[in-house]
């Protein structure tokens, strides 16, 4: 006889706990969540279990993985409504703003440290 409180599987506790924060609004689309190893570590489970965890917030939607650059809530309604991967121009055109940015608060933190 199968016990019908058998827990979740911790991939799923974590997708679900994760999930929980995107509708909450706790997390928004474009924030960046942390990488496979650091959720491993943060949520005490291995990185295949947390691999496995960001596959199904992937599949359902939640999130978006791009090469090199991280995990980031997804825009569920835009994605919805377009249904089209991210493209190398965007990611292009969003790590030039980023570079900007970087740029811009470097030198904020040169003339701050400047004035010592």
């Amino acid at each position: 006889m199968e016990n019908s409180r058998t827990p979740a599987h911790p991939f799923r506790v974590l997708a679900d706990t994760i999930a929980a924060k995107v509708q909450r609004g706790d997390l928004k689309p474009g924030d960046q969540i942390p990488s496979v190893r650091a959720l491993s570590k943060e949520y005490g489970v291995t990185t295949a279990t947390a691999q496995k965890a960001v596959r199904l917030l992937t599949d359902d939607g939640y999130v978006t993985t791009v090469q090199g650059l991280g995990i980031f809530v997804a825009d569920r309604a835009s994605d919805a409504s377009t249904d089209r991967p991210v493209g190398l121009q965007d990611v292009m055109r969003e790590l030039d703003r980023l570079q900007q940015a970087v740029t811009a608060l470097d030198q904020r933190v040169q003339r701050l440290e400047g004035s010592d």
